[in-house]
């Protein structure tokens, strides 16, 4: 037999099986597989280009970091509202002290809470008790407090690393509430704040939030490019919020103080207080500021 022509036959070298590449059936493509396969590159070609684009285009900035234009006719606007609102706030201070006392009376009556309207010593209210209450912590008050401080603290241990900051904030809780209750097994003749005065304190750190707000939402949301009813609207709603949640708020702490008597003073007074109505005007702040549109920043 006659040697066959080295370039007779194609280049291409049989795999370990001794079949040639060519002879497979899988080695023609078909119309449908190189339809997907051009799809599949067109699709990459794309998203080439609109990764490149992106990368061009200038980074976007958080709007928190975004720095509005200010209008002097906003400026002035801003300003009026809160000396307006403000001023308005002083003017009622008396009729707003009227409500909240006639609120707190209702409940008081409700909820058997031995408290009655005093004085008005210089424009603020005051009460005084009713009754003789004894509201030094009982035994078992003391007690009972002692084993909802040790499980609580001890739940934080079971908690989720998701669920970090509610676990430090129970903790701080039950270390304020255990010096409490430190403090009134050692020397319980120190305390003498009472109840009516925890209740005056409570209205006059409401009352002075109030005046706070026409100068915090003025100092930096109604500056933003939102519509003049805004600017008036909103802080109108804040402070009836306050004006209807503070006298509640105190009735709630004179309510709890009553059954749980002073040991849970503290607590109420540093936690659930004015540092909790703070709290929750930062919270509403932030939902008014959450509903504005990209164009408030411009």
């Amino acid at each position: 037999m006659s040697a066959v022509p080295s370039g007779s036959l194609p280049s291409a070298r049989p795999d370990d099986a001794g079949v040639h590449p060519l002879a497979r059936p899988d080695s023609i493509v078909r119309p449908s597989e190189l339809a997907q396969r051009e799809e599949a590159v067109a699709v990459a070609r794309k998203s080439l280009h609109t990764a490149r684009q992106e990368a061009r285009s200038p980074t976007p900035v958080h709007r928190a970091l975004l720095r509005a234009r200010l209008r002097g006719s906003v400026i002035v606007q801003t300003l009026l509202i809160a000396v307006v609102l403000t001023a308005l706030l002083v003017w009622v201070q008396q009729p707003l002290l009227l409500f909240w006392q006639e609120t707190i009376l209702f409940w008081c009556g409700l909820l058997g809470i031995p408290l009655a309207p005093g004085a008005f010593p210089g424009g603020v209210l005051a009460w005084t008790p009713r009754s003789a209450v004894t509201l030094a912590p009982s035994p078992a008050i003391a007690l009972g407090a002692s084993a909802v401080v040790v499980v609580l603290y001890g739940t934080t241990y079971w908690m989720r690393d998701a669920m970090t900051p509610v676990k430090y904030l129970v903790r701080a809780l039950c270390v304020l509430q255990l010096i409490a209750l430190a403090f009134f097994l050692v020397v319980p003749s120190w305390f003498a704040y009472s109840v009516p005065q925890h209740v005056q304190s409570m209205l006059s750190a409401g009352y002075i939030l109030m005046l706070a707000v026409p100068v915090l939402i003025s100092g930096g949301y109604a500056l933003l490019r939102i519509p003049a009813w805004e600017r008036l609207a909103h802080p109108l709603l804040l402070l009836v919020y306050f004006a209807v949640m503070v006298p509640h708020q105190a009735v709630l702490h004179a309510w709890l103080l009553q059954h749980l008597s002073v040991v849970v003073m503290p607590v109420l007074y540093l936690c659930f207080g004015v540092v909790f109505d703070m709290l929750i005007f930062v919270a509403l702040y932030s939902w008014l500021a959450s509903r504005l549109t990209p164009q408030a920043m411009e």
